[in-house]
């Protein structure tokens, strides 16, 4: 079974999970074609979807060897992924990448599972590990028109494993260099009340970075050793012919190891992560043509990091940090004629977050926010696709914007199609963004001074235009998609310091700054509205496959950013290389043998912020499996070893060095 297409009970219920289609999952039940869910909240060809789309399937994840997710992304064209040891791993597409991905909006199930705080994503604290992964699906750009502010740069939706595809048991567990182990568990069971349910869970450790000397300064960069514990149960009911219900529930605890004795303010600690998910979904069939489905979504987490620096004045650090989201959405699909189709929907969400290192407050901040959405496309003609969307939301920050998008898809035959799209997204300022006042304080006074926001920020804005060809061609086992594109960027968001105590940085109250050289004044920061930037290229997919000789996966991007003259920081321009280019590999051999190799390579470029230049690498990944017992069995043995050409520079050349690793992987199943 080609691995780009899901077997039709598969389709049928993923595609009801995610939008409540199930007389779209009707149609799909008896014929086996490639879709797509996360286009338009609406399950489609992606010769048909109006913007582009990649699908990292079941088997480019596991021929990857990756055991992280975020590392997943390396496989789909344009993006960037990076490793640090002083947070969380960073995901970038085409460029102006920092710390903080912000304006990728990710989700579980079409549930947003971003960070309330930032709005970034912690991808190893995700309510799913990569064994539970369906496959993922990447908007290769901004997608606001369905999902409204913070969908601005991509989507990217994990789509998991249903209960209703999946029966028995299966252990999988990995140990390599450096201590490097990760197990887990999935038990899949049935009940006579037509409830189908999954129960698993994994714990994961692995040493990411070690401590090293910056090139420059000489001055010491800590290490990362990752620790992390995940349950989650899922479970599908069907109420009768008309309902269905489905639950999801993932509890999360980690732990980061950081710091070093040998600096001062970056003692070693536990940097501990709690995270709760739950998601909760019903389904109604109104006709053949219509369905109306209700989402209610909870997602808490707590972040506990405090220490005491060393030296001569002890201070204490609180990152302490609280972030909350309840999120409610109503959808509604038709087809009111054979050649309309149509989707409506209303969702209201609710975020709070608490943080006294980040908002000198000991309270709580929260906002709700709104939106209406909705999409209608017509084929006026059997080879042409017609659509309009948008979504409307009222932001409890930055008030009323509208993304709308139009396109048109072509069938120049039945396996192949252009695309012309074109519309306007929006990024919402998070709440650090927007509220922050970053402190250090000591016997009530303010010592020390990071991000302070003192004057409104407006919502960032991208203009979007792209043209596209997507083929499928079955007889040659052969996916192509080429696209190119034009994106004009406005009120980009950006940090800009300035020495407290000159014109226009004005001291906080109860400031009594720690003792300071005189040629190194403190200073603090602040987000602003930067200048204007237009990033253009273009980037194009082959997936290549045979049966019984294996498969290719080959893509590739082409990149320029262009920043006016005022822009805020001199590496917008330099922040994303000019070419991007992975390949995946994957070989058959004989008595159920498999290699694959993974290449991964990016040109010069620069990180943002805390982030800095890193030189052109390349990156080589090796894998080798065998399966054995009964064919229809998960069972294999597995040796991967990643970056067998050594270590390289990520996110920082100076500071920062991936670690090569090596491990043994073995699955069961029954």
């Amino acid at each position: 079974m080609p691995a780009h297409r899901l077997p039709p009970r598969a389709a049928a219920v993923t595609i009801a999970m995610f939008a409540g289609g199930v007389a779209q999952a009707a149609d799909l039940f008896f014929e086996d074609i490639p879709i797509v869910l996360t286009a338009s909240r609406i399950a489609q060809s992606p010769l048909d979807a109006p913007v582009a789309v990649s699908v990292i399937d079941r088997e480019m994840i596991r021929a990857s060897g990756f055991t992280e997710i975020h590392d997943l992304l390396r496989l789909v064209p344009g993006f960037l992924v990076a490793d640090w040891p002083e947070g969380s791993p960073v995901v970038a597409r085409h460029g102006l990448g920092d710390a903080y991905d912000r304006r990728i909006k990710v989700m579980v199930d079409g549930v947003t599972v971003n960070r309330p705080l930032s709005g970034d994503t912690a991808w190893t604290d995700l309510p799913v590990r990569v064994d539970d992964i369906e496959r993922v699906e990447v908007v290769r750009g901004a997608n606001g028109a369905a999902y409204g502010v913070n969908a601005f740069d991509g989507v990217i939706n994990i789509i998991t494993r249903s209960p209703a595809t999946e029966d028995g048991t299966a252990l999988v567990t990995r140990v390599g260099r450096n201590a490097f182990q990760d197990h887990g568990f999935r038990i899949n069971g049935h009940t006579e009340g037509a409830i189908d349910w999954r129960l698993s869970g994994s714990h994961r450790r692995a040493q990411n970075f070690r401590a090293r000397p910056d090139d420059k300064t000489g001055e010491p960069t800590y290490g990362e050793d990752v620790r992390n514990t995940l349950l989650n149960f899922s479970a599908t009911a069907q109420l009768g012919a008309r309902d269905e219900l489905d639950a999801y529930v993932a509890l999360n605890d980690g732990v980061a190891e950081r710091g070093t004795v040998e600096d001062w303010q970056e003692q070693p600690r536990d940097e501990e992560t709690r995270s709760r998910f739950l998601h909760l979904s019903w389904r109604h069939t109104l006709s053949a043509q219509s369905d109306l489905s209700l989402h209610l979504s909870h997602q808490d987490e707590r972040f506990r990091a405090a220490w005491m620096t060393a030296g001569e004045v002890m201070v204490p650090i609180d990152m302490n940090t609280d972030g909350r989201r309840d999120e409610f959405e109503l959808q509604y699909t038709n087809r009111p004629a054979e050649d309309w189709r149509l989707l409506l929907g209303a969702g209201v969400r609710r975020e709070t977050v608490r943080s006294l290192r980040y908002f000198n407050t000991g309270t709580s901040l929260s906002g709700t926010s709104s939106q209406l959405f909705g999409s209608l496309s017509w084929n006026p003609l059997a080879a042409l696709k017609l659509d309009v969307g948008g979504t409307y939301e009222d932001h409890h920050y930055s008030g009323s914007t509208f993304s709308p998008r139009v396109a048109m898809n072509y069938a120049l035959t039945p396996e192949s199609a252009v695309r012309a799209s074109a519309g306007v997204s929006y990024r919402a300022p998070g709440f650090f963004e927007s509220s922050a006042y970053e402190t250090i304080r000591m016997d009530d006074k303010v010592r020390w001074v990071g991000v302070r926001q003192t004057t409104p920020v407006e919502p960032e804005r991208v203009r979007h235009f792209e043209l596209g060809y997507v083929a499928q061609f079955s007889e040659l086992g052969l996916n192509l998609d080429v696209r190119a594109f034009h994106e004009r960027y406005l009120r980009y968001l950006d940090s800009r310091s300035c020495i407290i105590g000159e014109p226009g940085c004005t001291p906080p109250e109860d400031y009594d700054p720690f003792p300071h050289a005189a040629d190194r004044p403190p200073k603090q920061f602040r987000f602003v509205n930067s200048a204007a930037l237009t990033r253009h290229g273009a980037e194009f997919s082959v997936d290549w496959r045979r049966p019984g000789w294996g498969r290719i996966v080959l893509s590739q991007a082409f990149i320029d950013i262009d920043a006016d003259a005022e822009a805020s920081d001199r590496d917008f321009d330099r922040s994303s290389p000019t070419t991007i280019t992975s390949l995946l590999v994957l070989k058959e051999l004989p008595e159920r043998w498999q290699a694959s190799l993974g290449y991964y390579r990016h040109s010069d470029m620069y990180w943002l912020n805390q982030g800095d230049r890193v030189p052109a690498t390349n990156r080589f990944d090796l894998r080798l499996a065998r399966r054995f017992g009964p064919p229809s069995a998960d069972n294999e043995v597995a040796i991967v070893a990643q970056s067998i050409n050594g270590r390289y520079p990520e996110f920082y050349a100076r500071k920062f060095r991936h670690e090569p690793q090596l491990f043994a992987t073995l699955r069961l199943s029954w």
